[in-house]
């Protein structure tokens, strides 16, 4: 499988080379700013993707000048929830490409949101969290999860989707750890 470097990612290199990004006010559509993206203006910046495949040759090209923090977010899900996801040991080589390029200390890998469906169970993301984890052991030293919120848009575009219970919360919670 071919990955091209998406446009936003061009447009966000090319920003930085540049030093500036303009952002328009969606509320007003004629007022724009202007911000400054370099290194005496901004303190760290904060990454967060399921894939940073198409940028990780080039994210040294930022690293090097600023302060950043990556979060990175591998789960159990399959292309039926996460169509445009790679798969989770794809996930997990990048991951790891990324702990080579920059500090272990400025990475979490994110395991979220937790959802259950028939396919998606309790046992399927305790067994798939333990096998992520101890892939990263030596690489990364802080996870974060959370549990998907059921939002209306949800039962309309996810009806497979099964309200987690208060004591389901707890065992994943419990079990995680």
């Amino acid at each position: 499988m071919s990955l091209r470097t998406p446009p936003y990612s061009d447009w966000l290199f090319k920003r930085f080379e540049e030093g500036y990004a303009l952002f328009r006010d969606s509320l007003f559509p004629n007022s724009v700013t202007r911000y400054e993206l370099t290194p005496d203006k901004i303190d760290c910046l904060i990454f967060g993707s399921k894939n940073y495949t198409p940028v990780i040759d080039r994210i040294s090209k930022i690293t090097s000048r600023f302060s950043t923090y990556f979060y990175y977010t591998i789960t159990a899900y399959g292309k039926d929830i996460e169509p445009g996801t790679s798969g989770i040991d794809e996930s997990l080589d990048t991951l790891l490409k990324l702990s080579k390029i920059i500090r272990v200390q400025c990475i979490t890998w994110r395991y979220d949101p937790i959802l259950l469906t028939k396919d998606y169970t309790i046992r399927m993301h305790f067994e798939t969290f333990e096998y992520i984890a101890e892939r990263l052991a030596e690489y990364i030293d802080c996870c974060i999860f959370s549990f998907v919120e059921m939002y209306k848009k949800h039962k309309t575009n996810l009806p497979e989707l099964i309200p987690l219970k208060v004591g389901e919360l707890d065992e994943i919670a419990q079990g995680a750890w």
